[in-house]
């Protein structure tokens, strides 16, 4: 359980989100792999599929006669079905597509980063930067193939990739070579100009503070991406909101592509084979983006978001003949807490050294009980 925004009070219901993983333990069981989540998982040992989606469904049932429970996407996923225990969906334009009409808050926690994700005049070192998980469908081996395209045209940009590690990764999912790919490809004093840092496994980006981050940003021409398909892509809008054009492949598929103009505020490359003429333009070019840095923020910056949040909160009750009073809790770090990478105390179904810096998802039944004491179900 990713997220309270509200206890119910007299004539007023709470306000629960969940996380599309979570959602998915009532509705696609047999098609998750929780050794991506958490490794070992309990529900895998029980192998106990059916109890598993009954006990979790019949959790979220009792849930929704006190609160009202929205499922927040974060991977791009279509034809989503709405159950009758659902009353509503974060989900970022782009995201995710769903069957019938069901009320839809067009918003993401990419649309809650950090206001320290901002534009700065810093002097620019360096000319790419790309921020990225080493999952495979990030393509950071194209990523790679494309710099070693641009220092053969003779150009030596500064090109910063920021890494996040996972404790768990395998071949099959990740891209566990980089490092001797990195060596292979590029000589000595190409490595002085090309620079990859690696989060600890231990804790993924959460060992970066978004401070330090945000002066990564701030001090680069252009960001880059080389995903096909996106969720919500917190990594595209930091970079926005630091101010950065933006390439990435045009036939993009999900969230990333939207905010995105081409010209304006980014460029797109056609195929992954051309994509360094993409990305040598957007460098030599860089000063001549029109961007719009308030309208950004207004579009996809925090505190302008959790007004639109509350106005969309206001229809969802009215049409449920109730009023909202307008007051939420936990409104810091949405951009962690919504899709449960937010760790402290008082998240305490996952307070335990196991789940640290891995998710506060209910991942087994000690979890599941736990949360439901937290709620005094």
């Amino acid at each position: 359980m990713a997220h309270i925004f509200k206890h119910p009070a007299e004539n007023q219901n709470g306000i629960i989100i969940i996380t599309h993983k979570e959602f998915r333990f009532t509705t696609e069981r047999n098609k998750i792999k929780f050794k991506d989540i958490l490794n070992p998982v309990q529900l895998w040992k029980e192998k106990a599929s059916n109890k598993t989606k009954s006990e979790f469904e019949t959790t979220f049932r009792a849930i929704s006669q006190k609160y009202f429970i929205g499922v927040h996407w974060g991977s791009f996923r279509s034809k989503i079905k709405t159950p009758d225990w659902v009353s509503f969906h974060l989900c970022a334009p782009g995201t995710g597509t769903f069957e019938g009409n069901p009320f839809v808050v067009p918003l993401s926690s990419a649309n809650f980063t950090p206001a320290v994700m901002c534009q700065r005049n810093h002097e620019k070192y360096w000319d790419i930067i790309c921020v990225s998980k080493s999952v495979r469908y990030k393509k950071l081996n194209l990523f790679l193939n494309t710099v070693r395209k641009i220092y053969d045209t003779g150009n030596k940009y500064r090109i910063l990739l920021i890494v996040a590690s996972n404790k768990n990764e395998n071949t099959e999912r990740f891209y566990t070579n980089i490092h001797d790919d990195y060596q292979k490809m590029f000589n000595n004093d190409e490595r002085e100009y090309f620079s990859i840092i690696r989060t600890h496994p231990e804790t993924g980006f959460q060992g970066f503070s978004y401070e330090l981050i945000s002066h990564f940003y701030n001090q680069s021409k252009v960001f880059t991406l080389f995903s096909a398909k996106e969720g919500q892509s917190k990594a595209i809008k930091e970079a926005q909101l630091c101010g950065l054009p933006v390439v990435v492949y045009k036939d993009l598929v999900g969230g990333g592509r939207a905010y995105l103009t081409d010209n304006v505020n980014a460029l797109f490359f056609d195929a992954y084979e051309s994509a360094h003429t993409t990305l040598i333009e957007a460098v030599e070019n860089c000063h001549n983006f029109k961007i719009n840095y308030d309208q950004i923020h207004q579009e996809i910056g925090e505190e302008p978001s959790l007004g639109k949040l509350k106005d969309r909160l206001v229809t969802l009750y009215a049409q449920n003949n109730q009023k909202f009073d307008g007051e939420l809790i936990n409104t810091d770090c949405l951009n962690r807490r919504l899709p449960a990478h937010y760790f402290d105390a008082s998240v305490t179904w996952a307070s335990t050294p196991e789940y640290r810096f891995k998710t506060t998802d209910i991942v087994d039944f000690g979890m599941l009980e736990n949360f439901r004491k937290c709620l005094k179900l």
